[in-house]
């Protein structure tokens, strides 16, 4: 009878982890595992994980494959696609790569993060040829073909930037010294003019002005219109200038975390302040980490800084 209860036990603990193994996958595919010198491949990136619960994935960039010293050379990283289904919601991703070498070629494996910064997935090693073109030796000589137009690609772009790149921050300093010199002309300038006399209008409350700046974010529709990290920006300053406003703490110069530390010493609610962390650590994520949020959360962040600010109005009153 013990053998038989130390069996079920056993057995539950191993269906309860490979449970929460499950609740994460990553996963790597190639459009093709053989290509020419100079062509294009694609590695289609695609991450599923639990709603509520977002993920950090690594965006792969020509500098971070120049210090790796990767035999191969990065094009482009699309933007991410978001599938929501059931309890689960989906990421997807397409990275384009080159290689101007002929040989066996091994694409890394791509960590997946929780907002913890532990990793939840990774995709598998992919492995792919890069051939060179055959020539027939045996084949007659042919004659010369006439010059043909060859089109500006992106990657010569980034190089030639990249060989001249001290001229051309040598000429952006110029040209932003000349523009600063002509500001600072027309500023003196406009200053020798006598002022009109502006009687001082009453100050207006920091919560007024606060929920006027969401109204007015919210009709933007930015999110609508792909401007996630434009969104985020602006709804989370608005709260930093209202919480400086309100209680005199420097918001617009902290991090979030110092943020709440300096609210928990005012009368504000628990749960109020804990929804404003929330709202605040996915917008963290989106202008520092690239997350991409589902659609829900524009809208619960949005009421979470409403709501945040329609309860502490009247606190320092």
């Amino acid at each position: 009878m013990f053998c038989k209860r130390l069996t079920f036990f056993i057995l539950t603990f191993w269906l309860c982890a490979f449970v929460s193994a499950q609740e994460y996958s990553a996963k790597a595919k190639l459009d093709s595992a053989h290509i020419l010198i100079g062509d294009y491949l694609n590695v289609n990136l695609e991450v599923t994980a639990p709603k509520g619960k977002p993920v950090i994935i690594p965006q792969l960039n020509a500098k971070l494959l120049e210090e790796a010293e990767a035999p191969f050379d990065w094009i482009a990283n699309s933007k991410f696609d978001t599938i929501v289904n059931n309890d689960y919601y989906t990421l997807k991703q397409t990275i384009t790569i080159t290689a101007f070498d002929s040989g066996n070629y091994v694409f890394p494996a791509i960590p997946v993060f929780d907002i913890d910064s532990q990793i939840v997935a990774q995709t598998n090693p992919l492995f792919f040829d890069v051939f060179t073109v055959a020539v027939d030796t045996t084949a007659a000589i042919k004659d010369i073909k006439d010059i043909s137009k060859v089109y500006f690609t992106f990657h010569e772009l980034w190089m030639y930037v990249k060989k001249y790149s001290l001229f051309i921050l040598v000429g952006l300093l110029v040209i932003g010294l000349i523009v600063y010199a002509v500001w600072r002309y027309l500023k003196k300038k406009r200053a020798q003019k006598p002022a009109p006399e502006v009687k001082p209008k009453p100050k207006i409350k920091p919560h007024i002005i606060a929920l006027k700046e969401l109204e007015k974010l919210r009709q933007k529709k930015l999110c609508e219109q792909g401007k996630t990290k434009e969104y985020y920006s602006e709804l989370i300053d608005i709260v930093r200038i209202y919480i400086d406003e309100q209680w005199d703490i420097g918001a617009m110069e902290m991090v979030t975390s110092e943020i709440m530390d300096a609210l928990k010493n005012t009368e504000i609610h628990e749960q109020v302040l804990k929804r404003l962390h929330q709202a605040c650590t996915i917008a963290d994520l989106v202008k520092f980490a690239k997350y991409t949020p589902l659609l829900t959360d524009h809208d619960i962040a949005f009421k979470d800084c409403k709501e945040f600010v329609e309860r502490t109005a009247k606190i320092s009153d």
